[in-house]
């Protein structure tokens, strides 16, 4: 390939701190492919000390009454706000556990960062948060238990569908929207059109629906001309309500391996034609 090759990422990456996505994406075999992160650090999170109590004091009440019947989590990145807000989280999420609940997550990220605290998992969908809340309603019908109230920690812009789901199945949620994600970067819309229109840009990776919905905000120009890569199926709705006519392809796996293996498709696939700019 005699053009260099451009993907930005929606996440930090430099040299002093590099992100293993954009690693990942480096040490492909095609020669000049550069990582642009810096422009697309869209997000920022805000937490709710307020929800966290909530939740928290849930957490110590069900600790002690043994009467949840799950704890559901949608993302890796909730568990990082409740573990360094709420005190104590890991010990309550253990004694909650071995009181009878039962804990659910969407995506290997999620158990993985659950894990890491020590705290097993009982149920992992993929996909979705519909997903897993259809795999909650099928793992108690096959044992015959009896619907118990669901804690679910989560954004304050997470998609509605999980919550109905339960409730449709009789089952009591107590949602905390213990933080939520703002845009934080429309300054950078400028900049980004002008890399746009005089580089070769590759993909877009996208690593979170908040980042899809901020890119979207901040460079809507960017969807219809360059593919977008996604870390799974939850990214990969929010994509189809909010730029349908994108190119979206969904990584086999949400690592950083698999995303280079996308990147390198793409690469692969118009080797020998001339690339077109981004916009």
């Amino acid at each position: 390939m005699s053009t260099d090759a451009h993907v930005f990422i929606t996440r930090p990456h430099s040299k002093e701190r590099p992100d293993p996505f954009g690693q990942a994406i480096e040490a492909l075999s095609t020669p000049n492919v550069h990582v642009h992160a810096e422009s697309l650090e869209l997000t920022r999170t805000t937490v709710s000390d307020e929800e966290c109590k909530r939740f928290a004091d849930d957490l110590m009440t069900y600790a002690s009454t043994g009467s949840c019947g799950w704890i559901l989590f949608t993302s890796a990145r909730t568990i990082r706000v409740c573990a360094h807000r709420i005190e104590n989280f890991v010990d309550y999420m253990k004694c909650v556990h071995e009181r009878g609940a039962r804990i659910g997550v969407v995506g290997p990220a999620t158990a993985k960062a659950l894990k890491a605290l020590g705290i097993d998992v009982d149920l992992q969908s993929e996909g979705s948060g519909e997903d897993l809340a259809n795999a909650v309603v099928a793992f108690d019908r096959e044992r015959s238990v009896q619907t118990r109230e669901v804690l679910l920690p989560q954004s304050a812009i997470a998609r509605v569908q999980l919550r109905q789901i339960l409730s449709e199945a009789s089952y009591p949620v107590r949602h905390y929207p213990v933080y939520t994600t703002v845009t934080i970067a429309p300054r950078y819309s400028l900049e980004l059109a002008r890399m746009c229109s005089s580089t070769y840009v590759t993909a877009t990776v996208i690593t979170a629906p908040s980042s899809a919905r901020a890119l979207k905000d901040v460079a809507p120009y960017l969807f219809p001309h360059i593919p977008v890569i996604v870390l799974g199926q939850a990214s990969a709705t929010t994509m189809a309500e909010i730029a349908p006519e994108a190119q979206v392809i969904v990584a086999d796996h949400p690592t950083p391996d698999a995303v280079a293996d996308c990147i390198k498709h793409i690469l692969e696939t118009h080797a020998g034609h001339s690339p077109q700019k981004g916009i």
